[in-house]
């Protein structure tokens, strides 16, 4: 099991470059720092599916994301709601997901 500890600012950066440069970082309305990326499905239904396989990759790993639909634009949202931030963990689950993408 990875520790559940917040990255500082500068790891997170590196991090995000070396593990999953695709994915972006930005702070919630408490300043809780967190990790995303935007899916384009063709249709809607597409956008379901890709949902469902995030959700699957989620339940297999304990590690749940925030998931937001949008008609075809679905977005996902990572971080660590103990320790109030981004942990390896994240970024991990990050890098799981990925290819769906």
């Amino acid at each position: 099991m990875v520790e559940k500890k917040a990255l500082s600012n500068e790891e997170l950066d590196q991090k995000l470059r070396d593990l999953v440069p695709e994915w972006q970082r930005d702070v919630n309305e408490k300043g809780v720092p967190f990790i995303y990326r935007v899916h384009h499905a063709g249709q809607f239904m597409d956008g379901i599916d890709f949902v469902r396989q995030v959700a699957e990759a989620a339940e297999a790993n304990n590690h749940h994301p925030d998931i937001f639909i949008n008609y075809k634009r679905i977005t996902v949202r990572y971080w660590t709601h103990t320790v109030a931030g981004v942990t390896l963990a994240d970024l991990q689950m990050a890098q799981k997901i990925d290819p769906l993408f």
